[in-house]
């Protein structure tokens, strides 16, 4: 798998001129991991953006996710369609706990978002805007997100680009533009229903995100602490299988054999479960192997002679670390000053076609 993700990043390596100053900047971290539901080519009914940042990073400022070429967005929601949920999470520095948000994400008027969308988007007038409504304990927070074709030299980082800008958490309590109880996020994860169309070409697809984080305790904004994080998609995803039996007098052996696959790159160490059964409509777990390195895998065992026994898989994993890999050519420091922090692969999950054998 790294091998051939490697390569196929090294010919999408980009480099993008945006002005950024500098100066010094911290060893700060966080994540972005994007997946779709179903991760098939043109089309998909669901996106999920996970962003993660450790509470020993900076707070940060803003985040701009970086949509790859390929896509398309459909953005003719009226205002204040749900278009989805978020779930996050948020340190409060003034009662020193973390606290669980969840709600809505809901589509609201760009031209009600003028002023802000010029601060944080530097446009006012944003081709959407989404609000995340974060509640907890009866109290809502509404975080706008701008949506915004990409223009000039950011073109190289994505067709789109979507943007959002956070208060700082850790300036002293009445200072103006402070977050709610000094919230400072960690953790957000959202998913958009039947806006994102993915790619019609299949391969590793590329999310860049910046994320620039603020001085500390200054609440003053820290360009030169930008730096870079990747989530990798690699789409179609597939998971194959084949069976052949060797037929004895009283019992047969089967062997049953498939791979999986994310944009034609192998899935290893993904679980799996094999289900077996005398029809297509009642299987059975039978086995639960692993993919190996080129994302096969195999697995024998008998059944009754002169019987059709029908097969399926299902595979699955978890969000997986691919920074070492991941971060190869990392955007130039006008644009990323600290660099690249971190590449991750998504969770992903496929089901196998049933197959039959006669034995």
């Amino acid at each position: 798998m790294n091998r051939g993700i490697r390569a196929a990043l090294a010919a999408a390596a980009i480099g993008a001129m945006l002005a950024f100053a500098g100066g010094a900047f911290a060893a700060n971290t966080g994540s972005v991991a994007v997946w779709h539901t179903p991760m098939v080519l043109g089309g998909s009914s669901s996106t999920t953006i996970h962003i993660t940042l450790p509470q020993t990073t900076d707070p940060i400022a803003a985040i701009n996710i970086y949509v790859p070429s390929g896509y398309t967005l459909n953005t003719s929601q009226a205002t204040g369609t749900n278009i989805g949920t978020v779930d996050a999470a948020a340190f409060s520095h003034d009662n020193n706990l973390t606290l669980p948000l969840s709600g809505t994400v809901t589509t609201d008027a760009p031209a009600s978002h003028a002023s802000d969308s010029a601060a944080c988007a530097r446009t006012a007038t944003s081709a959407a805007v989404w609000i995340l409504n974060l509640s907890v304990a009866g109290q809502t927070i509404a975080l706008p997100l701008y949506v915004n074709p990409t223009a000039g030299a950011e073109q190289a980082l994505g067709a789109y680009k979507l943007s959002i800008c956070l208060p700082p958490p850790d300036v002293p309590i009445g200072t103006p533009g402070r977050s709610a109880n000094g919230a400072q996020v960690l953790d957000a994860k959202f998913t958009v229903n039947g806006i994102f169309t993915t790619p019609t070409a299949g391969g590793i697809l590329r999310w860049e995100s910046l994320f620039t984080p603020y001085n500390p305790g200054k609440g003053t904004v820290n360009l030169a602490g930008t730096f870079e994080t990747r989530s990798l998609i690699g789409l179609p995803v597939g998971l194959t299988l084949g069976a052949t039996v060797k037929k004895g007098k009283k019992t047969a052996t089967y062997t049953v054999k498939g791979k999986f696959t994310e944009g034609g790159i192998p899935v290893s160490g993904a679980s799996l479960t094999l289900l077996r059964g005398a029809s297509a409509s009642r299987l059975t777990k039978v086995a639960s192997p692993t993919t190996k390195a080129d994302g096969s895998f195999t697995s024998t065992g008998k059944v009754p002679a002169k019987k059709t026994t029908f097969f399926k898989a299902t595979a699955s994993t978890g969000q997986r670390d691919f920074t070492a890999q991941g971060c190869v050519n990392p955007l130039p420091a006008t644009v990323a000053p600290a660099g690249c922090v971190s590449a991750t692969l998504p969770p992903l999950s496929a089901t196998s076609a049933v197959v039959k054998v006669k034995s």
